[in-house]
């Protein structure tokens, strides 16, 4: 009774936040900031910053256990994030950003960027987990022996797509293996193939520090995509391919190169990181150690962080609420960014005759897209101001600029997508009724579609009657917020359309995979997220074609293929990105993917500085750099903080 009580009462919440959202931004609304000059708030900010003493411990958690820190198979975000900081890229961004020496200390490319060349730092060593040296050096070989090691589809190398298609060669020496190891090849030895990677593969050692990579098309994001996937770090290949599938199964089993290494690690319970003494950048490690526990079951970050044992805890909607007025509320900090996307998949393919008769029809499609109140979705998220949340686009606003600094999202005609407002019941209405018209007979009998039973086993099963309203079969987890934001679906879409057009009917599922909910259909309609992943559209958009992998729905968009076409063959990186807005703005505006929300929590506490540590916008988060303060930072000096570094990222960005 309480968890349903709680659940209506965010619900009401959520559906009356827009009628009381607009406020005057004046008096106590009003940023401090705002009034001052650069040098004054530049000055403030440094005077909290002198005022603050530090700790050299930074306590985190994790709340999965992990079979290995192999970090080139993983799908675990913990695991990715440990790995961030131990093992270093060629390159890193700043605190503002900008791309500066990590491993490599330079690095060019041709003018089309098809070849990209990295110098790297020269006496380097891997280290162990007692963070001695080894008698391995990191050379430009490492790199090579990375892509070596990901090429070869037995080492299982996780969400491998983006570079395999990227990389010169890699993709057929990649299929060539797989071939060879599934039979499909007959003619050619593993080992001969394996021993061609060096002629086959664009990835080569050009001496001993000198690493060149030859791509398949120009990629003026290159940086980014270095930044963002693991499967760029480096590794010394002896020593794993000696280890083979011992490989980096624990601390012990692996070699370190970033500015930590894995001091300790109980399985299950905690895992200990240590600054590597060896490190090229240590002057700038401000943590000596970075201790993560394993969340008990039933215990929550924000419990842990009130009473100390964390120095980091996202905030959720109810429990911001719950915070107001306690000692901990000038202590919330509002979330700055994401770019990762809520959006709702549709299944055009499914066994459920009514709902595909309808989600085939485009006017039915829009009628969904102008039902949603997505600002009262976002409230779910974000209770105190839900706008700033709010996106129609797949990908992020803020994650794709082109050489002139312009936002993708503001190229049209996505520009256009990304300032619509969706929130309109009458024009949801009206698209219904417009699509009734086309596929149901006088008597609401939907042509062409018979009574039956609808096998969406193990999920749910019910029966149609092929008559209005249109069954539609939501399907989500059984998790609280979850369920919240299903009723919330239900009540907007059945209000907006018409509950005699539409019976909107929630399955919570206990037991979700991709492999017995998605993948097999079986649903109508559930939310997702799909994250920007580096800086160019493709990582989203050319797996949204009508064959691609995260076309789930089953959708046929021819259109939108040959565009995708089209970016992938562009001359020019503002006319990819022309392309791609077009591809991006025909699946949103004809509703073949619903994007509502960003994945943005809206609010959080931390005993960190913000802007110390590398801004990651694409990789895992760094703590090289990060001050930990003995207290929890305040609203106030995170908004003095805040304007401080928005003009000193400013005047980065400018000089770029």
């Amino acid at each position: 009774m309480k968890r349903i009580l709680a659940i209506l009462l965010v619900l009401a919440m959520a559906l009356s936040v827009a009628a009381c959202q607009e406020k005057p931004v004046t008096g106590e609304n009003q940023d401090p900031a705002a009034s001052q000059q650069p040098e004054d708030v530049a000055n403030a900010a440094q005077q909290i910053i002198e005022g603050k003493e530090f700790e050299r411990v930074y306590k985190t958690y994790f709340t999965s256990s992990y079979a290995s820190f192999n970090y080139y198979s993983t799908a675990y975000a913990t695991v990715r994030e440990i790995i961030a900081n131990c093992i270093d890229g060629l390159v890193e961004p700043n605190t503002y950003g900008v791309y500066v020496p990590s491993l490599a200390e330079s690095w060019k490319s041709n003018e089309d960027q098809t070849v990209w060349t990295f110098k790297i730092r020269e006496g380097l060593k891997w280290v162990d987990h007692t963070g001695a040296e080894t008698e391995y050096e990191v050379t430009a070989q490492d790199f090579v022996d990375g892509i070596r090691y990901i090429g070869d589809p037995l080492n299982g190398a996780y969400s491998l797509r983006v570079i395999r298609n990227l990389i010169s060669g890699l993709y057929d020496y990649y299929w060539t293996l797989d071939d060879i190891d599934s039979g499909t090849i007959t003619d050619q030895k593993r080992e001969d193939v394996v021993a061609s990677f060096d002629e086959m593969v664009g990835v080569k050692a050009v001496d001993e520090y000198t690493v060149e990579y030859t791509l398949e098309n120009s990629a003026p994001y290159f940086l980014s995509l270095i930044e963002s996937s693991m499967l760029m770090l480096p590794v010394e290949y002896d020593y794993a391919v000696a280890l083979g599938d011992d490989f980096a199964v624990d601390n012990e089993h692996m070699l370190y190169c970033g500015a930590y290494y894995v001091s300790a690690f109980e399985r299950d319970k905690a895992i200990t990181l240590t600054a590597n003494p060896n490190y090229w950048d240590k002057e700038n490690i401000t943590i000596d150690t970075i201790e993560y526990q394993m969340i008990p079951d039933g215990t929550t970050s924000l419990e842990m962080f009130k009473r100390g044992e964390i120095d980091y805890a996202s905030v959720e909607a109810e429990a911001y609420l719950s915070l107001q007025g306690t000692e901990w509320e000038d202590n919330l900090l509002p979330t700055s960014h994401s770019f990762s996307t809520n959006y709702l998949w549709l299944d055009f393919a499914g066994e459920n005759p009514e709902f595909n008769k309808f989600i085939n029809n485009e006017n039915f499609r829009k009628a969904l897209m102008y039902s949603l109140n997505r600002e009262s979705l976002a409230s779910l998220r974000e209770p105190v101001d839900p706008s700033r949340i709010l996106r129609n686009t797949i990908n992020a606003e803020g994650a794709i600029y082109d050489s002139n600094g312009v936002d993708y999202t503001d190229y049209s005609p996505l520009k256009e997508i990304k300032e619509t407002d969706y929130n309109q019941p009458e024009l949801a209405k009206q698209y219904m009724e417009a699509a009734i018209k086309e596929l149901c007979d006088e008597n609401g009998n939907i042509i062409g579609c018979e009574a039956g039973t609808v096998d969406y086993l193990p999920v749910c099963s019910f029966d149609v009657d092929g008559k209005l309203p249109v069954t539609i079969c939501y399907v989500g987890t059984d998790d609280e917020s979850e369920i919240i934001m299903a009723q919330l679906f239900k009540a907007m879409i059945e209000e907006s359309i018409g509950a005699e057009y539409i019976d909107f009917q929630i399955q919570a599922y206990s037991g979700w995979t991709y492999g017995t909910v998605a993948d097999p259909l079986n649903y109508d309609i559930y939310f997702d997220s799909l994250s920007t992943g580096y800086a160019d559209p493709s990582g989203i958009l050319t797996r949204m074609t009508t064959d691609g992998a995260e076309n789930v729905g089953k959708y046929d968009v021819p259109e939108y293929d040959a565009l995708i076409e089209k970016a992938l063959n562009a001359a020019t990186f503002e006319e990819r990105l022309q392309y791609f807005a077009e591809a991006e703005a025909y699946l949103c505006s004809n509703g073949f993917v619903i994007p509502f929300i960003s994945s943005l929590r809206g609010y959080y506490m931390s005993y960190s500085v913000p802007y110390t540590s590398p801004l990651t916008l694409y990789g895992n988060t760094k703590y090289k750099g990060t001050l930990v303060m003995s207290e929890p930072l305040t609203k106030a000096e995170f908004e003095t903080l805040d304007a401080a570094y928005e003009i000193e990222r400013a005047e980065a960005l400018s000089a770029k």
